[in-house]
This record gives structure tokens, sequence and C-alpha cells, in this order.
């Protein structure tokens, strides 16, 4: 049976046809979730996956066809794919880049990471339909913490 006549995920994941990357699964309620309401009715019956590379647009592939999903047919900012501000971080509880560099910048550190993984902890999170990846977003802010802190370094922040 081919991908197209299932509603779940099941077999390898496949590759985004803009850059030819590999991509993740994701849920349907997270797409659901995120894509502006005229374009919730084109959402094909099949499953769909995330493309997370910086450089693409593209931001869902489908199992099978070409119907993809774009920043822009979004309702919110897809934080990995963006470079000007603002870039999200942390959809559960609205934390930027920018808030990772202004701690850096004035305190040469930041508790953000260490807020979120206790809202996480508490049960308070739900990253599954706010995050465009469907997953958790404690590995994009610590990858935002590592480059501030990188930066004031070089003293670029």
């Amino acid at each position: 049976m081919s991908q197209c006549c299932v509603t779940s995920h099941t077999g390898a994941s496949p590759t985004c046809p803009m850059n030819g990357k590999p991509t993740k699964p994701v849920e349907r309620n997270t797409i659901e979730s995120l894509l502006k309401p005229e374009i919730k009715a084109d959402l094909l019956p099949q499953p769909y996956y995330f493309c997370p590379a910086p450089d693409c647009d593209t931001v869902y592939v489908p199992a099978c066809g070409d119907h993809l999903i774009t920043k822009e047919m979004l309702t919110v900012r897809v934080g990995i794919k963006e470079t000007e501000d603002p870039v999200p971080l942390c959809y559960c509880f609205d934390y930027e880049r920018a808030d990772v560099r202004e701690d850096i910048r004035h305190r040469n550190d930041t508790d953000i990471e260490k807020i979120i993984r206790e809202r996480v902890q508490a049960g308070e999170c739900w990253c599954e339909k706010a995050n465009p990846s469907g997953g958790c977003c404690l590995g994009e802010v610590a990858k935002a913490i590592k480059l501030a802190k990188a930066l004031q370094s070089q003293g670029l922040l």
C-alpha cells in the first residue's frame, strides 16, 4: 500500500522535493493548528513531514504528491527558517532569539532554558500544537544560547 493511501506515518520519511534533504514525521494536529484558515481545506488526507532545512521555505511535505506547505501558509513564523527578528524559539512560552541575546548582552547569561525546562516538567507546554516541528524547542534554545555567547565573546553582540 502506498503512503498516499494511509493517514499515519509508515516507512521511511521522504526527502524534501525542494532541497533533497531528509524530513521528519509531524502529526496532523500540529499542521492543522498552525495553518491559515483558508489553507486548511486543501490539506490532503495523508501523512506530512517537517522539512527542518533552514534555507528552505518548505515547511511540510506530504507523503506523496506535490501539496507542499510553505512558511507563508502558516499563522506563525518558523524560527528554524528565519534569519531576521523576530525569530521564535519557544512557541509555548513566547521566547524569541532576541530575548536570549538581550540576556547574554546585559547579564552574560540567561535563565530562559532553565525556565522553559521547569515549565515543560510541570506539564505546561503544548509543543505538539504550537511548534511547527511538532517537537520540543529546548534543542533550538540551547543552540541560540551557544551562538549568543559566541557572538558576545567576539564582541558582536
